[in-house]
């Protein structure tokens, strides 16, 4: 699971302003460009600690940037993978107020503002379809078609001789519901398997 777009939430705790921003990424690269973006945006900030969760080989980094040792980037870490997120880059600006949170009020902050951020943003997954091919003749489009624009999701209609379409599902028993609609007369065929993303 992973955020579906790019997300940004502020809070002031202490009269510290922490500025938390999340990116849905798929390599290190992309996490570091997320990360060296936020960093030219803010400047003059304090600190931009930083944590990212890859499923690409289980990579998993995170940064204090000048925080005591564990008070940031662990704690956003830990929020990220709380969250049940992977593929994701949490970078947390923080400008200082001029009240000191301590150790345990830093991870606190850090772990907070980032879980608080990600539990409510929209998020989606891979889920696996099959993509098939069902052709028939005209004289069942009333029963087809329609059933297809309803349940499936449709890739194509090529109407020639007979009326073919492709279409793609997550359900299994959808050659059994295609013998059943047509009495028969109409088969299913798989071509392919593939990944779409869905929202959570």
């Amino acid at each position: 699971m992973r955020l579906k777009h790019t997300v940004r939430s502020e809070t002031v705790i202490n009269k510290s302003r922490f500025i938390t921003c999340a990116r849905p990424v798929k390599t290190e690269a992309e996490a570091r460009a997320f990360i060296a973006e936020i960093r030219k945006e803010f400047p003059d900030s304090t600190h931009v600690c930083t944590a990212y969760v890859l499923s690409d080989r289980d990579i998993q980094r995170s940064s204090d940037n000048g925080e005591p040792a564990g008070t940031a980037g662990v704690p956003i870490l830990e929020a990220i993978r709380h969250a049940g997120l992977t593929d994701t880059c949490a970078a947390v600006v923080r400008y200082f107020g001029g009240i000191k949170l301590g150790t345990g009020g830093l991870a606190r902050a850090y772990g907070g503002c980032t879980l608080e951020l990600l539990k409510d943003s929209p998020k989606v997954e891979d889920k696996e379809v099959t993509v098939y091919s069902v052709t028939y003749p005209y004289s069942l489009s009333g029963v087809m078609e329609g059933w297809l624009r309803r349940e499936q999701e449709i890739i194509d209609f090529f109407y020639e001789e007979n009326v073919t379409c492709i279409f793609a599902s997550d359900d299994p028993s959808v050659p059994d519901q295609i013998q059943n609609l047509s009495k028969g007369a109409v088969t299913a065929k798989e071509l392919r398997k593939e990944l779409r993303e869905t929202d959570v």
